[in-house]
């Protein structure tokens, strides 16, 4: 009988001395991760590569299965119809998608989240978009897709994505026949990923395509980078650009428009003081701004607001679109880019602005540009990554392509989520009985 006598003993020490430990509390610990990301699968009839910095990347495709993800042997690796998550410890992947030709497209993989806004598509007679939700976790995610339209009319829809899985919806099973929409996409459990592709057709006659990146959460204040000008090539024409807007709120905004290119900035006649109705999707003409190759606006508003800019033209002499959408300011960036000379736009606040771009076999070089208010830097073919210092000032960046197969941009948005986990601690508290409150 004596030995469970001792270990009672040994026990009640042992928490004793737990006890008087405790008076010096010891600083929580965390464990900082990456998130991963998350690049589209492609779709119909449609060619999709997802670019890296290096070959060091590992990715898994996603099919159902928990496939352990592996290093390519090349720094591109080609979608298919299922899409692909990517390790975050890596530069952010950026996508490159074209359809026989026809059109090209950009978007950047990002990581799962719960909540996104797009500000773009349509789901009238000449749609072919869709809406792709990829769910890269082992549990399934339950969303809501919140829709507005330019007449006012709201609509919601609850839909499962499974684990491991993608799934692809028209824009037209949404809420058929409206000309300018917005997304409001929440996960009620589970976080996903998010594309929304716009693409446009009317009979036989292609009139472009290109993924709508999602916009920033309602603010009074935000900038659209990287919209393409007239002087984007030399057999380009701009047919109309337009200034998409939505207050999700029942109050009228009152919003100003600001200008900004490499050679200044001001505030455009007619769009100093425009009124943005309350619960409408309203777009803005911007025709009549200044020639530049790239250009940005600014928008300041009274009330919480998204926005995005919709560019329709030829190029080469085909019919294309671009969207261009807000941004969160980046620092800290480590961007891949594709085998395709483009242009990078940058907003900053600074005089000046330097980054390294990582070459061919890792050659590293330090680019410095003078910026007023914006800056345009013409990537060359043999760019592999630029790296930005995480203490750089606070950047808007977009990055813009042209080729024989269209036009396309992409607003470069802060991916490298980190996310921090507690590390579980001992308290002994809970091996001690509470007396209990009188």
């Amino acid at each position: 009988m004596r030995k469970p006598i001792y270990v009672l003993a040994a026990f009640t020490a042992l928490v004793i001395l737990a006890t008087a430990v405790e008076s010096e509390q010891a600083p929580r610990e965390y464990v900082e991760s990456v998130s991963n990301f998350v690049c589209p699968a492609e779709y119909r009839d449609t060619n999709g590569a997802v670019h890296f910095a290096d070959t060091l990347a590992k990715s898994a495709i996603i099919d159902g299965k928990n496939r352990a993800m592996k290093k390519g042997k090349s720094r591109i690796v080609l979608l298919g119809k299922k899409a692909r998550v990517v390790s975050g410890d890596t530069a952010t992947p950026i996508v490159v998608t074209s359809k026989n030709g026809s059109w090209l497209s950009l978007s950047q993989c990002s990581p799962s989240a719960g909540e996104f806004w797009f500000v773009g598509g349509t789901s009238d007679v000449s749609s072919l978009g869709y809406f792709q939700f990829i769910n890269e976790n082992l549990g399934k995610a339950i969303i809501d897709v919140e829709l507005w339209s330019e007449d006012g009319s709201e609509s919601t829809r609850t839909l499962t994505i499974p684990a491991r899985s993608t799934k692809n919806y028209p824009l037209t099973t949404f809420m058929p026949g409206k000309k300018a929409t917005v997304f409001h996409i929440v996960a009620r459990s589970g976080l996903i990923s998010a594309a929304l592709f716009d693409e446009r057709r009317k009979g036989l006659k292609t009139y472009g395509g290109e993924f709508v990146g999602p916009a920033i959460s309602p603010s009074q204040k935000f900038v659209i980078p990287g919209i393409p000008g007239v002087k984007i090539g030399k057999k380009s024409k701009i047919t109309s650009q337009k200034l998409r807007l939505f207050v999700p709120g029942e109050s009228d905004a009152i919003i100003q428009v600001t200008y900004i290119s490499p050679s200044g900035v001001f505030a455009p006649i007619g769009l100093d003081s425009l009124r943005i109705p309350g619960q409408k999707v309203v777009e803005v003409d911007l025709a009549g701004l200044p020639k530049s190759r790239l250009f940005s606006i600014g928008v300041r508003a009274s009330e919480p607001i998204v926005g995005s800019v919709l560019t329709r033209g030829t190029f080469d002499n085909r019919s294309e679109l671009a969207w261009s959408t807000s941004t969160n300011v980046s620092t800290g960036e480590r961007i891949a880019l594709p085998e395709k000379s483009g242009w990078l736009s940058i907003i900053t606040d600074a005089p000046k602005v330097s980054f390294t771009v990582v070459g061919v076999r890792g050659k590293k070089s330090t680019v410095t540009l003078k910026v007023d208010s914006m800056a345009v830097w013409k990537v060359p073919e043999s760019a592999r990554a630029i790296q930005f210092a995480a203490r750089s000032a606070k950047l808007s960046l977009a990055f813009a392509i042209r080729n024989s197969s269209g036009l396309a941009t992409t607003a470069l948005a802060p991916a490298l989520a980190k996310e921090l986990t507690a590390l579980p601690i001992v308290d002994s508290r809970l091996f001690i009985p509470t007396a209990p409150s009188a």
